[in-house]
Parts: structure tokens; sequence; C-alpha cells
């Protein structure tokens, strides 16, 4: 049945392909096939996908895996209409055995099932309104900003352009609810987003946006309500499980004022989230922290900035930014930032910097429900066309306090996550393939303590090391 299947899309391919001029379209292919590697890491148990521990003493490992996305960019000669299918294979893992049901193998005789949609969807241009507004539908790359929602959706997405001003609106579903039952309320999960973008001078770009997350629960008896968890505490893990009504606004932009430039992120949260229980619980671990059969409001906000400058072939950065956190998981208040779907690259051992990028502790920009405080600055320099190296320092927090209760059953409260300090390099083999190796090393903070196994005692005793490269081919 798969060999069938795929056979059939090579005949559609093909059939598409040699007809584009008989269509009057163009085709154009384009591809990102990233090799990469894990040179080594003391912590293996530690990138585990918002699961991770710290065990005592070294857990070593070494891996290599691909992930090779192509996609087809098919488009009216006059550019007013464009089809796009784009797929994914990956990320295969040197010598793991193939999951059918993910696809992640790549150990004896191949790797099993493993290519995915990556967008599929169609972007056309509004006939009466004389080049001023397209449509884009279907599953697609969406970004409202890169500390709130930044991946791929369903939905339709509409661009206008007035004057000097831009807007963009959307609907997006990212659940839906199949139930077939005449006696149960259809119980979708939609979001609705509005953005204007603007330029209050030359050397200024400005936004604002808000996105409305609206969806119930099919949970009436309080005996099954779904529990949010600080350790799943992210708008896309809620799925169509609670009575949602969430609101995020906020302001973003950038400047350029000769060799100085800023950015900016601002967001506040407001909303409820219905019909939950929540537990400030860790991998079994239950700290006595929790409120059951409970209606949460939602107070929240996000402040980011950067400030550098740029020198020759230098550029100095620093970066701030403040996510709020929770600091009483037993009331009905939700006060801690959440994100809805982000792949956070700030460093390389908390976040996802680190090239085999699908091994990682956590995608969001904070930790648990306690939000974050981050303090970096960063050095890069541009040696050649070819040659680009840099390094960064950061000291990071969590916004409020963890606690728990440490081996010996004493209370702890620590917010110091700890001093990490990356470096990288990258280099152009040819114009379209690249090296990049990079480092980070986490100085751990008492913080960590909270994920130790077997030694917590309100210090931290294990550091974190983690080297990767890649080899990427983009065309």
């Amino acid at each position: 049945m798969v060999i069938k299947k795929i056979v059939i899309s090579a005949i559609i391919l093909l059939l598409v392909l040699v007809s584009g001029s008989v269509l009057a379209a163009e085709i154009k292919i384009k591809g990102d096939f990233n090799n990469r590697f894990t040179i080594y890491t003391n912590h293996n148990d530690w990138l585990d996908g918002e699961k991770g521990v710290l065990g005592d003493g070294n857990s070593s490992e070494s891996w290599g895996e691909a992930k090779y996305r192509l996609w087809f960019n098919a488009s009216s000669n006059d550019g007013k209409v464009k089809g796009v299918w784009a797929f994914e294979a990956g990320s295969l893992e040197y010598g793991k055995l193939g999951d059918v049901g993910r696809g992640v193998g790549g150990s004896y005789s191949g790797d099993g099932i493993n290519v995915e949609t990556r967008w599929l969807y169609t972007d056309f241009q509004l006939p009466w309104l004389d080049n001023k507004a397209r449509i884009r539908m279907g599953l697609q790359p969406f970004t409202v900003n890169s500390y709130l929602w930044s991946e791929t959706i369903m939905g339709v997405i509409s661009d206008f352009s007035v004057g000097p001003v831009t807007l963009k609106f959307a609907w997006l579903r990212p659940y839906r609810d199949e139930s077939k039952d005449p006696d149960d309320d259809i119980e979708d999960l939609d979001a609705f987003y509005g953005r204007i973008n603007f330029k209050p001078s030359k050397n200024i770009n400005a936004g604002l946006f808000g996105v409305y997350f609206q969806g119930d629960s099919d949970k009436s008896d309080p005996v099954g309500f779904a529990t949010i968890t600080s350790q799943n505490y992210e708008v896309k893990k809620l799925k169509n499980e609670f009575d949602l009504d969430l609101l995020t606004i906020g302001t973003d932009g950038k400047g350029n004022f000769g060799n100085l430039f800023v950015s900016w992120d601002l967001m506040y949260q407001v909303g409820s989230i219905d019909n939950a229980n929540f537990k400030e619980s860790y991998n079994g671990w239950d700290y006595n922290k929790g409120v059951a059969n409970e209606d949460f409001d939602v107070s929240a906000w996000l402040a980011h900035v950067d400030i550098g400058c740029r020198l020759d072939k230098m550029k100095f950065t620093y970066t701030f930014w403040y996510a709020s956190g929770d600091d009483d998981g037993g009331d009905s208040d939700f006060d801690a930032f959440m994100a809805v779907d982000i792949d956070c690259k700030a460093n390389m051992t908390i976040f996802k910097a680190m090239y085999a990028e699908d091994d990682y502790y956590t995608e969001k920009n904070y930790l648990l429900d306690k939000g974050f405080i981050m303090n970096k600055l960063a050095f890069d320099y541009k040696a050649s066309k070819k040659l680009s190296f840099g390094t960064a320092a950061m000291y990071m927090l969590t916004a409020e306090n963890i606690e728990y209760r440490d081996d010996a059953g004493k209370q702890r409260k620590e917010d110091e996550v700890g001093v990490e300090v990356n470096v990288w390099m990258k280099y152009k083999l040819y114009d379209n393939l690249e090296f990049a190796i990079n480092a980070g090393y986490l100085f751990a903070g008492d913080a960590m303590d909270f994920w130790e196994e077997g030694q917590r005692d309100g210090s931290s005793d294990e550091d974190i090391f983690i080297s990767s490269c890649r080899v990427r081919y983009k065309f």
C-alpha cells in the first residue's frame, strides 16, 4: 500500500513537471538537505523534550541524523497564483531502528516510513484590489512573533497593503473535534489573528498584533477534567481539553541608526482556562502544589529587547528577555507567560541552538511555569565571505522560584539557572554548502538541582556540555 502511494505520487509529480509549459506555470524546486551530528554531550539524559533529568555523573553520547526538506513552487507566469508543496524526511538517526508510526529510523535495510507533509498551500492575489491583497490557505509557515508562535499550521491568511501600512488577518484551526454524535457539542479550537505594520520613521519598523484562542472542552463532569502541569505549560499541549479564552496583544519592531540597531517585543496575555486541574509535578514527582476542578484566570507578560552595534566585520549584541512566571501553583491564577508553538534557539544546553536540534530539553523560552530571565552578550565576526565565527555568554534565572523538597525532605526555593558560554564557527565549502560547528557549556546554578536524580541537596552538582556540527546543502 505504501509503495503504491509513492508510485502514484511520483507519477502525478512527473505529469506536473512535464506539463509546466502547457499550463503556463513556472515550476521551481527548492531544498534544504541538513546533515547534523552531536559530537559529544555529557548529559544525554537531559535532552529528552521536557522529560529530561540530570543523573549522577555523565550520560555521554554521540549521534548523527539527517533532515531533508524539498518543496515545489508552481506559480503562474504573472505571479498572481502560486501553489506550494513541501515534504520532509527525517530526522533519520544513524543506527536507530525505524518506527513505522514516527519514521525516525536509519538502521539495517533502510528507514521504514519517514516522509511527512511540511507545507501544502495555495497563495493567490485578489484580482480586484490591484496587487494590494493576497490570500494563502492550507498547511503553511506562520509567524506571529518568534517569542509566541512561529511554526507550521493549517489556516487561511490574508495580507493587505494600504499605502505605507500593511495589514494581516488570519483564521487558524489548531484542533478539530471529529465527533459525529448529535448529542455532543462540537469542540473545535480556533485562533484568530490580526496585525498592523507601519513605519513611524524611515529607520523604524513597528507592528501591533493580537491573537485570540477560543475553544471548548467536551468535559462537563469534573471527574473527567484534564490536568495542566508545569512541565507541559504550552498552548499547543492544551488541544481541546479545556474551555479556553486566551488573548495575547503585543507590539514588536526594529530600528537601525547608523551602526546601532535595536529590536523589541512586548506582549500581554489575558483570559481564562476553565474546567481544568493544575499540578506542579515533574516526571512523577508530586510537590503537593495544585488545585482541582477550577476555572483559572490568566494574566501574564513577556518583554524582550536586542541592542547592538556593527563595527566593520564585527557585531556586538546585548539580549534581554523576561517571561513572567507563576509563584503559587495552589491558586486559581495563571501568572506565567504561555507560548503557543515555537523553537527557541537562544542557547545550546537549555534551548535548541545545537545543530542536531531534534534532541533538546525545551523548545519554549521559559522553564516549567516559572518564567525566564535572560541576559546575553554575543559577539559575531565575519572574517571573509566564507568564514564567520562568534561567541556568547549568558546569565539565566527563572522569574519565580522553583520550589521543591530535596532528597532529605528539606524545602528548597531556587531561581538561578546558571551561566552558559557558547562558541560557533561557520564555513562555506561552496556557495550553497555550509559546514558549521558549535559548543556550549552550562555552569549550572542551584535551580538546576531540581532536575538532579539521587543527589538533590539544594546545590547544583551537574554541569552540562554539548558540541555539535552540521553539513547543510541549500538550493
